[in-house]
């Protein structure tokens, strides 16, 4: 997560081409967190970059926590009078009283933690019965352009490309953290979209191609390779001229972006 605490990481461009999490996400949580008879005083969004879960958790809940290691990345977050964001890694929820959250979420971040150390701190601040929430999603796919979904793949896995630029954790979360042993009870892991067909797309964005590009450029490695190699041409920009001329595309054309995604749900032990 080194890249993301940058003093000279854009935490701009992140905010406004980083995708959301649809409607879909927010329902099956709250649905989980009510068989459990949940309420929705507080919630704590751990690894909130520029809270964009947090904001969306403040509409259901009275009190929001965003936290997150990166004062950059907080200095871009969306702010709301019920949130209150705090520098901290997600290890160290100090500023959290025990048994006192109903819902822990972490968006795109749970492969930079030490589990152990998580893990013990989401049990200390959940409330007994309350629910942890993970989601995180591999390399962008553009729906019915299979040979770009494919250059983009190889751009951020192929070592002359971006492959070996990734910050350590990038291949837990390309696996949708299988690795990752979730140390709660009634554990529910969703895979979007799965083989079957039966679960759609969780995340699912039409943007136009100009959009994609910027998308491609929040990437860590992207910004990585470029401090590395300032002389270079523009790794993403030359990938994406080549989808552009590849699929006859233009700049303004809308494309549909998917993401592979797993979406992790728990119960609170205590």
């Amino acid at each position: 997560m080194a890249t993301f605490s940058s003093k000279t990481f854009n935490s701009a461009l992140y905010l406004s081409f980083r995708p959301g999490y649809n409607a879909d996400f927010y329902k099956m949580l709250y649905d989980y967190h009510m068989r459990n008879n949940g309420q929705f005083d507080t919630a704590v969004d751990v690894g909130t970059g520029t809270g964009q879960v947090a904001c969306v958790l403040a509409e259901k809940f009275k009190h929001v926590h965003g936290v997150d290691a990166s004062a950059i990345m907080l200095a871009s977050a969306v702010q709301k009078p019920n949130i209150k964001y705090h520098v901290s890694n997600g290890e160290d929820l100090n500023m959290i009283p025990s048994s006192s959250v109903d819902v822990l979420t972490v968006a795109q971040a749970l492969h930079w933690f030490d589990h152990p150390r998580l893990f013990s701190e989401v049990k200390r601040v959940l409330k007994p019965h309350g629910t942890f929430a993970a989601v995180g999603y591999s390399f962008v796919m553009l729906e019915n352009h299979p040979r770009a979904s494919k250059r983009v793949y190889c751009l951020g896995n192929e070592p002359d490309q971006l492959g070996t630029f990734w910050d350590n954790g990038r291949l837990i979360v390309q696996n949708l953290y299988r690795s990752i042993e979730v140390p709660l009870k009634n554990v529910e892991r969703h895979y979007f979209p799965d083989e079957s067909g039966s679960e759609l797309p969780l995340m699912m964005e039409n943007v136009t191609m100009n959009h994609f590009r910027n998308h491609i450029k929040t990437w860590s490695s992207y910004k990585n390779y470029s401090e590395k190699h300032p002389d270079r041409p523009d790794i993403v920009d030359k990938t994406v001229d080549a989808i552009l001329e590849e699929e006859n595309l233009k700049e303004e054309d809308e494309v549909t972006l998917i993401w592979p995604t797993v979406l992790i749900l728990a119960e609170n032990n205590a």
